[in-house]
């Protein structure tokens, strides 16, 4: 009979400890599910904040390259959001010109393209 109780308790204890540990699972399971949730949430506001950025780096590379491919020098390209600013110095103003279509070319319609090139001098 001794026997017999302590089998039952050892075996109610394992229920309830059985129970224990399946609740505690599923609140972990429960948990990183919310973490992942948030984490996603989190990664869609900062890619969300940085495509600007990423975008006004992207047109200001374009120009770069349309310009160095062109072999224009001497020209830096600043971009911001509503298109580029060209700074620097060249030789003529023929090379002003040209840097500038370069820039108006590459950007295309609804971007704007400013000029602080200066022709000449040192």
């Amino acid at each position: 009979m001794r026997k017999t109780t302590v089998w039952l308790l050892c075996l109610g204890g394992a229920a309830a400890l059985a129970g224990c540990s399946q609740q505690t699972l599923s609140s972990a399971q429960h948990d990183v599910q919310h973490d992942i949730t948030v984490a996603n949430q989190a990664a869609k506001k900062a890619a969300a904040a940085a495509r600007p950025q990423l975008k006004k780096a992207g047109l200001g590379a374009q120009v770069a390259a349309a310009l160095q491919a062109a072999d224009v020098h001497g020209v830096r390209v600043d971009a911001g959001p509503d298109g580029v600013t060209l700074v620097g110095r060249v030789d003529s103003p023929a090379d002003k010109a040209r840097a500038v279509h370069i820039a108006q070319d590459t950007l295309g319609p609804g971007k704007v393209v400013r000029s602080r090139i200066v022709v000449g001098g040192q």
